[in-house]
């Protein structure tokens, strides 16, 4: 049996993480496969063992327990558990995974390893405000790059079809060049692999809320050009086709 908790931060936190979760099992043995994230995930790990297995993953073994950063796949991917199950992770934003790349394995995140374990874990009564105090020295000198975040705004409100960085291009007062540069150490991903991983996340969302709705209409409300190209990408990142996910209630 797993025994979860999920927690959504509050404000400023909210700004880097979405949920705060926490995982535990006496004895756990998983190989579970996922489709292409679009969010970044670290993950403090304090149990047997737990691994990722994909692109854009990174470990390290910190003193407190594993910390593993992982996220922005446009490939599917598989967690492995066996033995005792005992997690606790952050979901963030995409471009989280730059920020946190440069602070994996520092003493500022076995704190963090060390104070999670302590407020969370050991506790009957989780401490979710301590947690908080303690995730807020991460990301309070962090600097959230206008054009970046003007990104995300635009992509949010407009539809991610075809030209849409093209578009977008020609609103920054950078050049496309050092846009793409900038992307892609925040990122991983370039503007157009994330475009594509989006519009993949957008379509397993519609997929699996609107069962009754052509797979047709479905790739092109998602911002794919037309039916092959939905099938093509989203197989690549998936590794099933649009209907195949469809029937068998994958996630």
């Amino acid at each position: 049996m797993i025994e979860e908790i999920a927690y959504r931060p509050k404000y400023p936190l909210s700004k880097f993480v979405d949920y705060i979760w926490v995982g535990k099992s006496p004895d756990l043995t998983m190989d579970f496969v996922h489709h292409a994230a679009l969010f970044t995930e670290l993950i403090f790990s304090y149990g047997d063992e737990y691994d990722i297995k994909g692109i854009n993953t990174e470990r390290i073994e910190g003193r407190t327990g594993l910390q593993l950063l992982s996220g922005l796949k446009n490939r599917p991917f598989v967690t492995n558990v066996n033995g005792t199950y005992a997690c606790i992770g952050l979901i963030l934003k995409p471009f989280c995974y730059g920020i946190l790349l440069q602070k994996l394995g520092s003493s500022s995140l076995e704190e963090v390893a060390a104070v999670l374990f302590d407020s969370l874990f050991v506790t009957e009564n989780p401490d979710f405000v301590r947690a908080e105090n303690c995730l807020l020295k991460i990301f309070e000198t962090v600097f959230i790059d206008p054009h970046l975040m003007r990104f995300e705004a635009y992509l949010s409100a407009e539809m991610a079809g075809r030209g849409m960085l093209n578009d977008f291009s020609r609103l920054l007062p950078i050049s496309q060049k050092s846009f793409i540069q900038k992307f892609k150490k925040y990122y991983v991903l370039t503007p157009n692999e994330y475009l594509n991983l989006y519009k993949v996340n957008k379509a397993v969302m519609l997929l699996q809320g609107n069962s009754s709705e052509r797979l047709t209409d479905i790739g092109l409300n998602a911002g794919f050009y037309d039916q092959s190209h939905f099938i093509r990408v989203f197989k690549k990142f998936s590794g099933y086709t649009p209907k195949e996910f469809s029937k068998f209630g994958i996630r």
